[in-house]
């Protein structure tokens, strides 16, 4: 099997799948959001994308895009159960954890 990303691109194949599930998107929604072909995204989401074919840019504009539409990507160790990377939606504005509640924040 060809290696699908240089390792300086931080997302991945699976990460790109899993971050699309949970915002609710389309391959077709976020190839429109990111300005890639829908045909090149259903190739990088295979793993069909080689080092040599990858354009950085294009997963670029991906990860950007589902940045934008509220994922957020976690590096390897980074706050997350298993340790290894990840990705999580961000906390919408005006959220306070549990642990914060206090009558000084009562809307």
């Amino acid at each position: 099997m060809p290696e699908t990303l240089p390792a300086s691109l931080a997302l991945s194949a699976g990460q790109c799948r899993a971050a699309r599930a949970l915002l609710g998107w389309s391959a077709d929604d976020l190839a429109q959001k990111a300005r890639v072909t829908a045909a090149w995204l259903e190739r990088f989401e295979r793993g069909g994308e080689t080092v040599d074919d990858l354009d950085p840019s294009e997963a670029e504009r991906v990860m950007r895009a589902l940045e934008e539409g509220g994922v957020e990507f976690l590096a390897s160790g980074q706050a997350s159960s298993g340790g290894g990377p990840g990705l999580r939606i961000r906390q919408q504005g005006g959220y306070i954890p549990t642990a914060r509640l206090s009558s000084a924040n009562d809307g």
